[in-house]
């Protein structure tokens, strides 16, 4: 895989992350929608799945094709350890956002 694909999968890993945060913020106020917490759980999935796909694109950054040499870069290390940790804490704060949903209800 060329560098230029590598820095492509960890920028969409990246833009993923950043994703999980804008749909945290988004599932909190869609708790509200209705008279239920349909909505809340339906931002919940969505938010946990964009997490999901951006750990796939973090993964594929490291695949590479036969024969060619892995290529590090400081751009490329900074970008996946931006993403990787952009990512863990998007899982945890989404999950810290819905346990305390759930205790005050």
């Amino acid at each position: 895989m060329s560098v230029n694909k590598q820095i492509l999968y960890t920028l969409m890993s990246l833009v993923c992350a950043i994703g999980v945060f804008y749909l945290s913020i988004k599932f909190q106020q869609m708790a509200y929608w209705g008279n239920g917490l349909t909505w809340f759980w339906v931002g919940v999935t969505f938010t946990y799945l964009i997490g999901l796909l951006g750990i796939v694109f973090f993964a594929l950054s490291f695949k590479k094709s036969e024969g060619e040499q892995k290529y590090f870069s400081s751009l490329l290390i900074s970008l996946r350890t931006s993403s990787i940790l952009a990512l863990g804490i998007g899982f945890l704060w989404t999950t810290f956002i819905i346990i305390a949903g759930m205790s005050g209800m």
